[in-house]
């Protein structure tokens, strides 16, 4: 075996072995379409988790006071709860629901995205503990609609 085949074998065999053993994901587009068909918050919230009673805390959420480009608005969010889900909603676009993470055992809750908003509105994350529903939100106003308007 020369040289180049070795060391191309070689950090094959790193790359993969640096590959988590145990990726788990939920399709939730596929597991609860309601979630995304809803067009206000506390239906998405209702829709994903089975209740829509929040208690407010055990999340911090960053996102700008004024967005001056509504196309990206930069918000990031970390807990330290161990959750096993965490969901992102908004209420400026037709479609109230952003994202949803399902949390592993190791998992750090610690994310940072760009969203679209239409318009001024409320961003929430909530964070499902054991059925305990935690969450976070922040108006952001936006001056030029990043969906088209």
């Amino acid at each position: 075996m020369n040289r180049r085949n070795f060391l191309g074998l070689s950090l094959g065999v790193a790359a993969v072995s640096m590959i988590p053993a145990a990726l788990s994901a939920e399709d939730f587009r596929a597991s609860k379409p309601l979630v995304w068909k809803a067009t206000k918050v506390d239906e998405a919230i209702k829709a994903m988790f089975g209740s829509s009673a929040l208690t407010e805390g055990g999340i911090t959420l960053s996102a700008p006071d004024i967005a001056e480009n509504g196309a990206v608005i930069p918000i990031s969010f970390e807990t330290t709860l161990k959750a096993k889900t965490i969901a992102v909603f908004q209420d400026a676009n037709p479609e109230a629901t952003v994202c949803a993470f399902t949390m592993g055992a190791k998992a750090t809750g610690d994310y940072a995205l760009r969203i679209k908003m239409q318009k001024t509105g409320t961003v929430t994350v909530v964070a499902d503990v054991d059925g305990k529903l935690y969450s976070a939100s922040k108006v952001v106003k936006v001056t030029i609609g990043g969906c088209g308007g």
